[in-house]
């Protein structure tokens, strides 16, 4: 395949702000199609960013034999059910996060594309930001020495009532509150620096806003490494994106995830500071590995058996929150 030829299924905000620019200038790449059901929505798209094909219904994607790829940027609901009609019909998916509404479906989406012989992507696109990739590289070199506990904050002052975002107050369609929407993405990263999890103790609840998800979530996971982590993930508190690592030799510090700046300290305490920027669209560095992902390259760091991690631990958050005990993951 010389160029891949994307259709995205759900044509909303985050694919406005980022996606569709992303899907078209990424090298390899072209955004043929889009898919939203209010008509009006989806025609002022397709002019925005010059979409050849404008479909209300993805039964036109798959039916649609000059697409590659598709986007999956649906309500958390339809994560599952696009991603595995698209596999059905020798589609490759990129899934935006979280993966799905909880780990059994996403064991599902996994199992449907392997099946089908496509590949299966989960849209964490931190994991490909340079300062991230730097993390790893460090934590793998031994740089900290063994990692021993890690913590992790995602919060600001939310409220997505009466926006096109609402869906996400909604459990039904969301999965739950912050901990889903944004929790998960530091969560993720916490996987990706340390691997497979493997116990989880969680409080979840509305101390602030009274919303039919929890407003706050604070979570303790144990890998299967031994190390700790902590994570915040609020919709009523100041906003908020750090990450640190601490190790028996030295420790990794982010003042936000989203800067440049990481800084890591040694065991006889000396500082070094890296200056890493991420791309002025943070997705296009996805896209494009995932692309060669695509085409038998290199592999994919954020695939469907690494992006169910995220999803896992959620799980058993708010199992754990339910039922006031420690979960196996």
């Amino acid at each position: 395949m010389s160029t891949i030829r994307w259709a995205v299924i759900g044509a909303g905000d985050v694919v406005e702000r980022r996606v569709a620019k992303a899907l078209q200038t990424a090298e390899g790449s072209t955004l043929l199609a889009a898919v939203r059901r209010d008509e009006a929505k989806l025609q002022a798209f397709a002019e925005k960013f010059g979409v050849p094909r404008a479909y209300k219904d993805a039964a036109d994607v798959w039916n649609d034999p000059d697409i590659d790829a598709v986007y999956v940027a649906t309500p958390v609901m339809m994560h599952a059910e696009h991603t595995m009609e698209a596999a059905r019909h020798g589609k490759h998916v990129l899934c935006e996060k979280p993966m799905a509404l909880n780990a059994a479906e996403a064991e599902g989406m996994i199992a449907v594309c392997r099946e089908h012989g496509v590949k299966l992507g989960i849209a964490y696109y931190r994991r490909f930001y340079p300062k991230i990739q730097k993390m790893k590289q460090l934590i793998d070199s031994g740089a900290i020495g063994k990692p021993v506990y890690a913590r992790a904050q995602f919060s600001g002052k939310t409220n997505h009532a009466g926006t096109d975002r609402a869906w996400l107050l909604s459990p039904e369609v969301s999965g739950g509150g912050p901990l889903m929407d944004v929790g998960t993405h530091v969560i993720d990263l916490l996987c990706y620096a340390l691997g497979e999890p493997r116990q989880v103790s969680a409080m979840t609840g509305n101390v602030l806003q009274e919303l039919d998800v929890e407003d706050t979530a604070s979570v303790l996971i144990q890998f299967a490494s031994g190390c700790h982590a902590s994570v915040h993930a609020s919709f009523s508190t100041a906003a908020g994106n750090q990450l640190e690592l601490f190790g028996t030799e030295g420790k990794l510090t982010m003042r936000t995830v989203e800067d440049a700046e990481l800084v890591w300290t040694n065991g006889a305490g000396e500082v070094q500071l890296f200056d890493l920027p991420k791309h002025e669209n943070m997705n296009v560095p996805m896209i494009e590995r995932f692309i060669e992902y695509i085409r038998g390259g290199q592999s994919f760091p954020s695939e469907g058996k690494q992006g169910i991690f995220a999803s896992r631990i959620a799980d058993a958050a708010y199992r754990s929150a339910a039922e006031g005990r420690h979960i196996s993951v």
